[in-house]
């Protein structure tokens, strides 16, 4: 299980890489299924905040097989806007992949979110199977654009449909 951010610059081709070390996990007392956090960051401050970048590219990724079967899950990145970031006109895609190439692709625009609070962005849902032993990938990108400021993403929370809280 992995969650991995990049980010680059039109004036340079550094990028950042957070791998995934940390991670939260819970059995919902509603359904009994199990719950994950993952985290964006391995160290104590756990998010990652992006300044300034023109491109911006969020993977994570879960085998399936470490989630309750037959259920439907929910995959989100949780992120904070802070009052000053800017930069965000267009908007982000989120995309859920599922084993067997399935892929479900939504756009979401920034301006309209608040400021300076946590929120979830839902990338989608999905059925287990628990004879499945691939992964599921979810990502956040945008790629090109305005130059970017003022996002930072805590993680992604996979929980069964009906748990709205972690």
């Amino acid at each position: 299980m992995k969650l991995k951010a990049v980010a680059a610059s039109t004036n340079k081709s550094s990028q950042g890489f957070l791998e995934h070390k940390r991670k939260k996990t819970w059995i919902d007392n509603k359904s009994g299924c199990h719950c994950f956090m993952l985290y964006a960051s391995d160290d104590n401050i756990e998010v990652a905040k992006l300044s300034h970048v023109c491109w911006l590219d969020v993977r994570g990724k879960f085998k399936i097989s470490d989630l309750s079967p037959g259920i439907v899950y929910q995959v989100a990145y949780v992120v904070k806007l802070t009052k000053g970031a800017s930069g965000w006109e267009l908007p982000i895609t989120l995309r859920l992949s599922l084993p067997g190439e399935e892929v479900q692709d939504r756009q979401v625009s920034l301006l309209e979110k608040p400021r300076g609070e946590w929120i979830e962005l839902n990338v989608g849902n999905f059925l287990t199977d628990g004879r499945q032993t691939r992964e599921v990938c979810f990502d956040i990108y945008q790629h090109g654009g305005h130059w970017k400021n003022g996002l930072i993403i805590k993680g992604a929370i996979l929980r069964p449909k009906d748990n709205l809280t972690p």
